[in-house]
Parts: structure tokens; C-alpha cells; sequence
């Protein structure tokens, strides 16, 4: 019995040791498999070498085995890379045209404004009315002198084309105005908003001009530079030597319009893309001011003033063009009704027929 179950034994001694060695050589080509996987897993773009290696290890553990060989599983799909950024100094697409607004800091036209226009519109109306008074402002300083005898023309027909061209280049710096809210705001950009609000500051502001000067030239009754040729009968003598313009050169009026409607003109470009920001709109305030330039010059030029009254004209012009639209709306920040209370010291212009008057508070 003993030599009998001794054999039994013997005889299933080497099945079992076969069975263990298959699943060992399982067990091997499982792990092997598993391995490959998580190599394609980690690393999507490895060449085809690693899964030839695991491969020849899966083949290597069914030769052990018996087993057919195990392919290696391919690599787990991944994302396309996202597109490189384009470099700094590449083409860039242009930004897009600035968009035309109403800054809703910028107080719009009120109520007192709308009353403030009217009347300073028939005070300038009136004053020309005021009589001229003859003899009240003759004397000439040296300075005035000397700059007309060397920029007055010698010729009449001469004077009387820069007078003309005066007249002309006036005539565009305010026309200008008119354009940039009508034409421009309104219907190139389709804003009538903006449009009305241009319209009424300019209206504004050249009605303070006129008023202004109105008011002075009449009081003043300087006698203009071309008294000399005013002589004889009143019906012979020149237009310009007829009626009370005689008696209104001090201060060009000329030119302190030209330079109000100047200082408009960069007044609204500086603060709203009307030629689309940028260069344009500086041209436009650039050209304005040359123009206005211009326009003084060759009142000087034309025996229509004195240079004192150019320059004087010029100031006063480029003080009420930048001051008025800057005071009363271009200022940053919320209206002064609904701004908090600051500490400190504020002072103000408030612009008034006769001139303005300078508001404090400590």
C-alpha cells in the first residue's frame, strides 16, 4: 500500500508542478501587460521601441510558459496640443475704432445754460448799438507803431485781400464747428445726443466771445490803425471809415473768435473720437489753432487792427475756447451737485455778460 500510494504521488508530482509554472508564466504576462499600459498611459508620444520592449517581455514570459504571446495595448488617445500664442512682435490684429459716447462724468447742457446763451446772444446783439465816441482812444504805443509799419501792406488792393481772406479763414474755423457736430457726430457716427450737446457748448461759448467783445469794443472806441485815410466828405470816403466800425479796434474781434472756435475744435477732439482718435483728431486741433493764427495775422497785416489788438483778441479767445467747455462740462468726475463735500480750499469761474466772476470756497 505504501509503494502504491508512493507512486500515485510521484506520478501527480509533476502535473502539479506544471500547473504552477503556467500560472506563474500567467501571472508574468498579466504584470507585463499591465506595465505597458500604464507606460502608454504616462507617456502618449514614447516611440515604438517601449512597445516592442513590452511586447518581447510579454513573448518572453509565454515562452517560460507555453503561451501564445500578448501584444502590447496601444496608447490611450490624448488631446491635440493647443495652437502656440503668435509672438509679440508678430502681426496683431488692429483694435477697433473708438466708440463714440457721451462721458456720463460730463455734466450735459442744463437749464441755466440754455438761459445763459439767449442772453448773452442779445447782449451782443445790443451792443451794437452802443455809439461810437470819437477822440476816446487815438494814441498809438510804440510797440503797436513799429509792428505796423513792418507787417502792414503797402498796397490797397493787397489789404483788402487779406482783409477778405480774413473774412474767409473766419469763416472755415467756425464752419468747422458746425461740421464736426452735424455732419460728423450725428450723422457720420449717428450720435444726435452728442451731436446737440457740441452744438449748444459752441453756441455757448462763441455767444460769451461775442458778448465779451461786443462789450469792450464798443466802450473802448479805439479808432482803427487806417485813420489816416479817412479824410474828407463821408460820402467818398472808404466803407471801412462809415459808422461805428471805425471806432471798434480794440480787441480784434477776428481774431478772438478764430481762436475761440480753436479752442473748441481741440476742446471736443481731445476728449471724444470724432476722426476716430489719435493722430486725426490732433491735426484737426493743430490745423485750428494755425488757422486761427492766420486769421490775427492778417488783421495786423490789412491795417484792420493794431497788434496789441490781435494779441489781445488771440488771449482772450483761446482763454474762453479751452476755459468754457473745460468749466462747465470736460471736467472729470461727477457734477459738483453730487460730488461729496471735499475739505480744502475750490475756486470756480462763472462766466457773466460783462466778463466772469472767480467763486471760492475755504
Amino acid at each position: 500500500m505504501d509503494r502504491r500510494a508512493a507512486a500515485r504521488r510521484e506520478r501527480r508530482s509533476p502535473s502539479r508542478r506544471l500547473r504552477a509554472r503556467r500560472l506563474a508564466s500567467v501571472a508574468l504576462a498579466a504584470a507585463a501587460l499591465l506595465g505597458a499600459t500604464a507606460a502608454g498611459a504616462e507617456q502618449p508620444a514614447a516611440p515604438p521601441g517601449g512597445a516592442a520592449g513590452a511586447g518581447s517581455s510579454a513573448r518572453g514570459a509565454g515562452k517560460a510558459g507555453a503561451l501564445r504571446p500578448v501584444a502590447a495595448a496601444p496608447p490611450l488617445a490624448t488631446a491635440p496640443p493647443l495652437a502656440a500664442a503668435p509672438p509679440a512682435g508678430g502681426p496683431q490684429r488692429p483694435s477697433p475704432a473708438r466708440h463714440l459716447a457721451w462721458d456720463p462724468r460730463w455734466p450735459r447742457f442744463r437749464v441755466g445754460e440754455y438761459v445763459a446763451t439767449g442772453v448773452l446772444a442779445a447782449t451782443a446783439f445790443a451792443t451794437l448799438a452802443i455809439p461810437p465816441a470819437e477822440g476816446r482812444w487815438t494814441g498809438v504805443s510804440g510797440f503797436d507803431r513799429s509792428a505796423r509799419d513792418v507787417m502792414r501792406i503797402g498796397s490797397d488792393r493787397n489789404r483788402e485781400f487779406a482783409r477778405d481772406a480774413s473774412d474767409l479763414l473766419l469763416a472755415l474755423t467756425t464752419n468747422h464747428l458746425a461740421v464736426d457736430a452735424l455732419l460728423v457726430a450725428w450723422w457720420g457716427h449717428g450720435r444726435g445726443s452728442v451731436a446737440w450737446q457740441l452744438a449748444m457748448i459752441d453756441i455757448e461759448t462763441l455767444a460769451l466771445n461775442a458778448a465779451m467783445n461786443g462789450v469792450v469794443a464798443g466802450f473802448a472806441s479805439r479808432e482803427r490803425p487806417y485813420r489816416a485815410q479817412c479824410g474828407g466828405p463821408e460820402e467818398l470816403q472808404d466803407r471801412d471809415c462809415r459808422g461805428s466800425k471805425r471806432y471798434r479796434s480794440f480787441y480784434s474781434g477776428h481774431s478772438s473768435t478764430a481762436f475761440t472756435a480753436a479752442g473748441l475744435t481741440c476742446s471736443h477732439h481731445a476728449r471724444l473720437p470724432l476722426y476716430g482718435g489719435g493722430a486725426a483728431d490732433a491735426l484737426a486741433c493743430g490745423a485750428s489753432l494755425a488757422t486761427a493764427a492766420a486769421v490775427a495775422t492778417l488783421r495786423v497785416v490789412s491795417d484792420q487792427h493794431f497788434a496789441t489788438d490781435a494779441l489781445t483778441g488771440a488771449a482772450l479767445g483761446t482763454l474762453t475756447g479751452f476755459g468754457v467747455p473745460w468749466l462747465l462740462h470736460y471736467r472729470d468726475g461727477a457734477p459738483e451737485a453730487d460730488a461729496p463735500r471735499r475739505e480744502g480750499v475750490s475756486i470756480r469761474f462763472v462766466p457773466a455778460p460783462l466778463g466772469g466772476y472767480l467763486v471760492g470756497r475755504f
